[in-house]
């Protein structure tokens, strides 16, 4: 019994000692919604490497955010929309490295 307790707390302390957001990403694509004149938009972390913080920004306690956490529909502040976020982050990081969809509007919006 005093094995199973300690192993545990071991697993327990590793987590924590990994560090505020520490978590895996989605197993499968997530869709995100758009507007009602686009398709949405299917997204897989798996085909997007490992570099988690590229697009996940860190909220004061240095816990990764979901996106809709801080780009809502509509801008506030200096913050940018949901949209303003995708398209450039997105966009930007395909014309990058030339690969993937960036320039139409179908070729991420199904519908």
């Amino acid at each position: 019994m005093r094995k199973v307790a300690f192993l545990t707390a071991l697993v327990v302390a590793m987590v924590f000692a990994a560090g505020p957001g520490f978590a895996a990403a989605p197993d499968k694509p997530i869709v995100m919604k758009a507007a009602k004149s686009k398709g949405p938009v299917a997204f897989d972390h798996a085909k997007h490497g490992k570099d988690c913080a590229a697009c996940h920004h860190k909220d004061k306690a240095g816990a990764e955010q979901k996106c809709v956490k801080c780009h809502g529909d509509k801008t506030e502040g200096k913050k940018l929309s949901a949209k303003e976020a995708f398209h450039t982050q997105c966009k930007d990081c395909h014309k990058k490295a030339n690969k993937g969809p960036f320039k139409k509007c179908e070729d991420c919006h199904k519908k």
